[in-house]
């Protein structure tokens, strides 16, 4: 048996054959006493392959499954429309990150920006022209204003093009982070961490079972961490020198991994015994409670003798379904499913129960009382609180799943319900302020109401002025309702600190109209980058009352915002209430119904316009804003009517006379204009798209290549460096190292080949097999090694030149 230039390359034995030190091309070497190093590839991969990586295909599999399981769980989570096409970007995170992971002679931050532009490009592609059939300059500029004036601005309703493009991208990149992860650096755990946060957090809005998105994640996670543990152990043995044959390795590999099968059982039924449902509640409390630390602390509210104060924890939850609404730190919401509804309208509603009109400071309560009640059977129309001649009929059917426990028998509906189907006790002081079910919701009981769907129009809600602008004869108190709203919904606490009302002439000034002044309180309180949305907050002090506590801290729940908004209107003369329901749910495909969930349990503000009644608002970040309508130019002989569903959403309904032919002939020149457009942009589009495609095809062909040549690579002193770069540069003409040739076999070869260069090829042969084989005292010396240096540029020209002229 005889050492071969691939064995060699792999090995470093302790001991040599002797007379490693003689110079010269006519040196007799004793080849039998070199030993070959036996098979030295993976566990299932032939040991002359070159298209596997020496990973394997098995992780890549394994990392698959675990990927579209996160996929998977934000597709069911239905974030957006189109949720589907997020199956497609994994797959292109999954090769490009491949092909990156084993590209070994470019700059791996290099090929990071460019398979992050070429992710980000796919993602405009899939958004723009699979998706939502939009030119890519439409979405560049809804980005732009989301991030220069916020969401508001959006084309789309709930930017929903934005946050596609984000899902589509996330997608690609966790396929791409993966796989990098895997293959280059060897972290599969790293990868099983990101992947399962990100699933848990999208169960927590998926309303049906996907329990099993679990199971096949931990199992492939689990096997996946075994099999690259495993393949790296290995491959750290053969660099140590423990050289053994395939058998044995193939023993030890399927061994390991019968093991991680008999784990990732144990996990499975781990997972299956587990409550998933209720870990990613848990994981938000966990977060909220971190955020009430940094807030105590940044605060100043840290008291050494109650160290629980640090986590809120002397202080009490507020009970959400009450008589009264104590703002504290933490408020306690049911748990689950709470009820599904479904009505005539295509748009979700917010479902009222009950509203607050007195506030102390620091807790909610009602004026309204057993004096107030009025009692109706079922089917029978109950009184509006204003007559509206514009109003649609709304009809809703409510199903009950677990009722929430409150102090009353709260029955939810639209706003303005008129008629419930069962007996009903209304509480009104002459609008109606909460409606009760005469007996106790029960669980699977099923109700239908009929509500009236408010269509204002713009002009209408901004003619009515602020207070103090109004004229004679006033508008205000010829309201029939005025003596009652003025009574009992324009109170303010007696200790309110002055910095609310200084903050609140600063959000309003320029508005004179009560319409325009109430959103621009409620686009300020529910400014994400201003405000904070936390369930878990540091305790509000009793000398502090909650709003300005609100301004001071910036963080706190829905009621914390619907207060200082309801406040701050009433400051300005507006009567104003607090409403408690939930909020719209996300809408379930399977039932075809809107699914509410104890946390979707709300707070939002109501404020009352002469002649038009109870308008919403939802001052809250994080929520939908209340889609009321924005000024809009009319032009004369059209009119504007908007439809209001409850916060957030809104019917734009435009009744416009039949076109005269100059605007249809404007019209045609507009649709020719963007039909151009759109032409100009797909040249653009398609021109990028078709660079991306010339850069992915340089990076397969560039990571072919430096993959081909892994057996080459550069490694070791300098001396062995030179060789096997000789090896390489030799091996693109078709003069490769056999895996039977000694390196004196190889070396031989070579100088017949390349004549001129036979003394410089013979002197690196000799003392590369000296590093390798000789004795510690026979290795090559420094003067030696420097010598390397001076003629290696000559031999590389002489190889190079070999492979340009063969060519």
């Amino acid at each position: 048996m005889r050492s071969s230039v691939i064995d060699a390359a792999h090995r470093t034995p302790d001991v040599a054959p002797g007379n490693a030190g003689q110079n010269g091309p006519h040196v007799n070497r004793p080849h039998n006493q070199m030993p070959r190093l036996p098979d030295t590839s993976l566990p299932g991969i032939p040991a002359r392959s070159r298209c596997a990586p020496i990973e394997g295909w098995m992780p890549l599999i394994l990392l698959g499954i675990a990927l579209y399981c996160v996929v998977a769980s934000v597709v069911t989570a239905q974030w957006v429309s189109y949720s589907n096409l997020l199956f497609w970007s994994p797959l292109v995170g999954l090769l490009l990150g491949l092909v990156v992971a084993k590209v070994r002679h470019l700059p791996q931050s290099m090929l990071h920006v460019a398979a992050c532009l070429i992710g980000y490009w796919f993602a405009v592609w899939l958004t723009c022209y699979v998706g939502f059939h939009v030119p890519w300059t439409h979405l560049l500029g809804t980005m732009k204003a989301s991030f220069t004036s916020g969401f508001a601005s959006a084309g789309l309703p709930d930017n929903t093009l934005v946050f596609f493009f984000y899902l589509s991208f996330l997608c690609f990149f966790l396929g791409y982070f993966g796989c990098w992860l895997v293959y280059h650096a060897h972290l599969p755990w790293l990868v099983a961490l990101v992947y399962s946060a990100i699933l848990l957090v999208n169960l927590n809005y998926v309303q049906q079972d996907a329990a099993y998105l679990v199971v096949l994640l931990a199992a492939a996670l689990v096997l996946l961490i075994a099999r690259v543990h495993i393949v790296t152990q290995l491959v750290q043995w053969v660099h140590d020198g423990l050289y053994t044959d395939q058998v044995w390795r193939s023993a030890m590999t399927w061994r390991c991994m019968r093991v991680a099968c008999v784990l990732a059982f144990v996990v499975v039924i781990a997972c299956m015994v587990l409550p998933v449902p209720a870990q990613p509640e848990s994981g938000k409390q966990i977060w909220d409670r971190m955020n009430t630390v940094v807030n105590t602390i940044a605060d100043g509210h840290l008291s050494l003798q109650d160290p629980r104060s640090l986590l809120g924890g002397s202080q009490t939850s507020a009970n959400f379904f009450g008589d009264q609404l104590p703002i504290v730190g933490k408020v306690s919401l049911p748990s689950g499913e709470v009820l599904t509804y479904s009505s005539t309208s295509a748009a979700p509603s917010y479902l009222e129960g009950f509203t607050y009109n007195h506030f102390d400071g620091h807790t909610w309560t009602t004026t309204l009382t057993a004096r107030n009640e009025s009692s109706y059977l079922a089917n029978t129309t109950i009184p509006a609180d204003v007559a509206r001649s514009h109003a649609n009929t709304l009809k809703t059917t409510v199903n009950v799943v677990r009722a929430p426990q409150g102090s009353k028998n709260y029955i939810f509906a639209p706003d303005q319900p008129i008629r419930f189907t069962v007996p009903t006790t209304v509480y009104n002081d002459g609008t109606s302020g909460a409606w009760v079910q005469q007996v106790p919701l029960q669980s699977k009981e099923r109700y239908q109401v009929t509500s009236l769907e408010p269509v204002h129009n713009t002009q209408s809600l901004q003619a009515v002025p602020l207070p103090e602008y109004d004229g004679t004869p006033s508008l205000w108190k010829a309201d029939a309702n005025f003596i009652q709203l003025a009574q009992f919904y324009l109170q303010t606490p007696r200790d309110l600190s002055p910095a609310v009302a200084r903050t609140m002439h600063q959000w309003t000034n320029g508005a004179h109209d009560a319409y325009s002044a109430l959103k621009l309180l409620e686009t300020h309180l529910s400014d994400p980058r201003a405000f904070i949305y936390s369930l878990d907050n540091a305790p509000v002090p009793n000398n502090v009352d909650a709003v300005d506590w609100l301004l001071q801290t910036r963080t706190g729940y829905c009621t914390y915002y619907a207060t200082a908004m309801a406040i701050m209107a009433r400051q300005l003369g507006i009567p104003t209430r607090v409403v408690n329901g939930f909020s719209q749910g996300m809408f379930d495909q399977q039932r075809h119904a809107w699914s509410v969930q104890g946390g979707d349990a709300h707070s939002w503000v109501q404020a009352y316009l002469p002649s038009i009644g109870w308008v919403d608002f939802d001052p809250t970040p994080g929520y939908p804003a209340n889609a009321m309508p924005v000024a809009q130019s009319s032009t004369s002989g059209s009119t504007h009517n908007v439809g209001q569903v409850l916060p957030g959403k809104t019917q734009l309904r435009k009744q416009s006379p039949t076109p005269t032919p100059t605007q249809k002939f404007n019209q045609g020149n507009q649709a020719a204009q963007h039909h151009s457009a759109g032409i100009a942009t797909n040249w653009v589009l398609w021109t990028a798209l078709g660079g991306l495609l010339v850069v992915i095809a340089l990076l397969v062909l560039i990571g072919g290549l430096m993959y081909r040549g892994r057996n080459f690579s550069t490694q070791g002193s300098l001396v062995t460096q030179k060789f096997l770069q000789v090896c390489y540069l030799a091996g693109l003409t078709g003069l490769g190292p056999k895996s039977w040739q000694t390196p004196y076999e190889y070396g031989e070869m070579l100088s017949r080949h390349v004549p001129q260069q036979t003394r410089s090829l013979w002197r690196l042969t000799e003392m590369f097999v000296r590093e390798r084989w000789a004795a510690p005292h026979q290795v090559p010396r420094y003067e030696e090694v420097e010598a390397v240096e001076k003629f290696w540029p000559s031999l590389q020209h002489a190889l190079l030149w070999r492979r340009w002229h063969k060519r």
